[in-house]
């Protein structure tokens, strides 16, 4: 072996950012004592130099290899901390993810990077002169403000004044004030008050759900629970309980929410019982600017936040106190990450609270089978809340059968019509759903019947009206579409299907006096976007919210009374075995959202599959029914919670290369006793971005026969060549 320099001290392995293995270095004497776990530095790689994270030291380096020395330590210290570097190797290793892919997915982006990370700062000013001679009014009020208070950052002032920019500039050109640059803290309300509200009187089946959570608090230790409760069972309350007395204790809380969306009115009535009591809350999601996560993550490692509320990523932030762990909505597919370290933070939720000795509360209306399942096995703790708080009856559910409705008639069938004039009339809200975004799910030629298709994706283009644009929603390609057909030249092209931006164009024309407004991906881009829309509906400025999933979930809207389902059929229909239970999930919690005040609500669903024994349990809002119908068809198939899944997705730009080596890759594989492989198939979505898929399921009945499995994949895999890939999905959500 190649010594690396006289001067080293020993060796340490690094998870380099990237989806590669860990790399052995060697270090330097002068950085032995604080090349520590957990620990950024700088390493070459090849020619350059690159962000990595120590593991650990090595007992030897690699035999008949050149160790290459650590180039620089970064940081004053670690960045993950023992705990969560663990748990992130055991999360890793579960998903068969290289750990510097992991590493890189949990790092928040000022930290992933080999630029230092960005310190905020603001303007602060303070008095020269303490009695000028001034004219204006706020001027004098500025100076007299700041002069009692020595030093005032421009966001206090901004609290306190109505745009005082223009008087702060003249007070520095007369030398009466000086205006300095120094470091402030992130505080995400600093210019938005909260009232303070009481907590209310809990209903029985709350008392007798915080008291078991209360115990395992008291007691200490993980345990898990599932909280099912029906929409509008105060299930909420339940969670800022619980973390109230996490707080008493002098811990800390991390909440889990699956969308952004939802993000606005959980944090505000997390604000308004427990900010007033002390409690310093946190904010993180992808919609935050580098600097604002950054923060929110030094904050709760340094034990300075009480409470992180986020979306899945926030799972990741380290925690100097952990005192319990929440997932709300724990059924929502959105806990699991599509790409890259495809976890699920659910799942990991369960694993870091049983790391830290911790309870995890998972909480939702439809529980996922799995989680049910599991409950009611004894394995979790099951909570139920049966009833709505004060006995509120839930909405009432009525078909609208669509084949009794002529085509003509469009999307809004004559008595979802007739409701949404009655709930005008009464100034009350409606909400509906449909699944679709933009004006048409595709274009046609009215003389052939050809339809515009994306050249990278094995799907056809949406119509966006308002953009003038086909769009693809897989791969984001656009195009102005032809004037005349490209196959029969034909010059008549019309929009087939519905989406909700042609559904709120139509509900202007039927309603033009009503306040309409849309909730989707497309009308919510801007930054502050859906918190201004769910401001718009809780204010009542907004008469009908048309509107994807995102309007489904979470949302508590008192003066919703009419809740309309556009069309209950689209997520029956999917090619996934988790279909009906999606459907079922999808329908009641947004039935859910009408009704949840004094009101009573009503739900409109209209089908073309009125007999459907989905559509007839979502009707009665019976989840048991669903349960009792829907789990001997797992178990008889052997899927989730009855079986384990792993999905192997092999994709390349050549169709027959992928073709050849997913077929000798399903044949290299030794199968043991109980491990049941199907495919390979093609995807659904069979073309992805220009990427030809074809998929593998392996499916058992124990989890050990599968992780044995994996090793050998993993073998296998390593030998495809370089223009072939293979992504290893474990327990898969999306099948497409």
């Amino acid at each position: 072996m190649t010594p690396a320099t006289p001067a080293t001290d020993g060796w340490v392995e690094v998870a380099l950012l990237a989806p590669l293995p860990a790399l052995t270095y060697a270090v330097p004497a002068e950085l032995a004592a604080a090349a520590v776990a957990g620990r950024r530095v700088r390493v070459p790689l090849g020619r350059r130099t690159v962000l990595g994270v120590v593991l650990g030291p090595q007992a030897q380096a690699p035999i008949g290899c050149r160790i290459r020395p650590l180039t620089q330590l970064l940081d004053s210290g670690p960045v993950l901390p023992p705990e969560l570097l663990a748990f992130l190797r055991r999360a890793a290793a579960y998903y068969a993810c290289p750990l510097g892919l992991a590493l890189k997915t949990a790092l928040p982006q000022a930290l992933s990077g080999l630029q230092p990370p960005p310190t905020q700062e603001e303007n602060h000013y303070r008095c020269l002169v303490t009695d000028p001679p001034l004219r204006g009014r706020l001027q004098q009020e500025l100076v007299a403000f700041i002069a009692e208070r020595g030093t005032v950052s421009l966001t206090a002032l901004r609290g306190r004044f109505a745009q005082p920019h223009a008087a702060l500039r003249r007070l520095e050109q007369l030398g009466v004030l000086v205006c300095e640059r120094q470091s402030r803290p992130h505080d995400p309300f600093a210019c938005q008050p909260c009232q303070p509200e009481a907590a209310p009187a809990l209903t029985a089946a709350q008392q007798q759900a915080l008291k078991a959570v209360t115990a395992a608090l008291r007691a200490g230790g993980f345990a898990p629970f599932l909280l099912h409760g029906v929409t509008g069972s105060g299930k909420t309350e339940v969670y800022l309980q619980a973390i109230a007395e996490v707080l008493r204790q002098g811990r800390q809380a991390l909440v889990l929410v699956p969308e952004i969306a939802l993000t606005p009115q959980l944090v505000g009535r997390f604000r308004a019982r427990l900010e007033a009591k002390g409690a310093r809350i946190g904010v993180l999601h992808s919609a935050l600017a580098g600097s604002e996560r950054y923060a929110v993550w030094q904050g709760a490692a340094a034990g300075t936040l009480d409470i992180v509320i986020g979306a899945r990523s926030a799972l990741f932030v380290p925690l100097a106190r952990p005192g319990i762990l929440v997932v709300d909505e724990e059924q929502d597919d959105s806990y699991k990450q599509a790409e890259g370290f495809r976890y699920h933070a659910r799942d990991l939720a369960l694993l870091r609270a049983q790391m830290a000795a911790v309870p995890v509360l998972l909480g939702s209306a439809t529980p996922a089978l799995t989680s049910y399942q599991r409950a009611r096995s004894g394995a979790w703790h099951y909570l139920e809340l049966a009833e709505r708080v004060n006995a509120r009856p839930l909405p009432t559910m009525e078909i609208v059968d669509l084949s009794a409705v002529p085509r003509a008639e469009g999307p809004l069938s004559p008595p979802l019509c007739t409701a949404l004039a009655e709930t005008l009339q009464r100034g009350e809200q409606s909400l509906l759903l449909l699944n679709r975004r933009g004006f048409a799910p595709f274009l046609l030629c009215q003389d052939c019947g050809h339809c515009p298709r994306c050249p990278n994706c094995d799907i056809s283009l949406t119509w966006h009206r308002a953009e003038g644009r086909l769009r693809c929603h897989y791969c984001d390609y656009r195009i102005v579409p032809a004037d005349c057909c490209p196959v029969c030249g034909g010059a008549t092209f019309e929009p087939a299907g519905v989406g909700t931006e042609q559904l709120e164009a139509l509900l202007r024309e039927r309603f033009p006096a009503a306040r309409i407004a849309r909730m989707d991906r497309d009308s919510t881009r801007a930054k502050g976007a859906q918190q201004l829309l769910v401001e718009q509906m809780s204010r009542r400025q907004v008469d009908i919210l048309v509107g994807t999933q995102m309007v489904a979930k979470g949302h508590d809207f008192a003066a919703v009374t009419l809740v309309g389902i556009i069309d209950a059929d689209a997520a029956l229909n999917i090619p996934d075995f988790r279909a009906a239970e999606r459907s079922f999930a999808l329908l009641a919690q947004v039935a859910g959202r009408a009704g949840r005040a004094e009101l009573p609500g009503r739900v409109l669903v209209q089908t073309r599959c009125s007999d459907h024994p989905v559509l007839g349990c979502a009707l009665t809002q019976d989840y048991a029914a669903f349960c009792a119908q829907e789990l001997p068809q797992r178990q008889l198939l052997g899927y989730p919670p009855y079986g384990y899944l792993v999905n192997l997705v092999l994709s390349a730009l050549d169709r027959a290369l992928v073709e050849r080596h997913a077929a000798a890759l399903a044949a290299a594989l030794q199968l043991p006793a109980g491990v049941e492989l199907l495919g390979p198939a093609p995807c659904p979505l069979f073309r992805l971005r220009n990427r030809y898929r074809l998929q593998i399921l392996l499916k058992a009945t124990e989890r050990p026969p599968l992780r044995r499995l994996l090793a050998q994949v993993q073998q296998e895999a390593a030998q495809l060549p370089a223009r072939v890939r293979l992504a290893i999905d474990i327990d898969p959500c999306d099948m497409l």
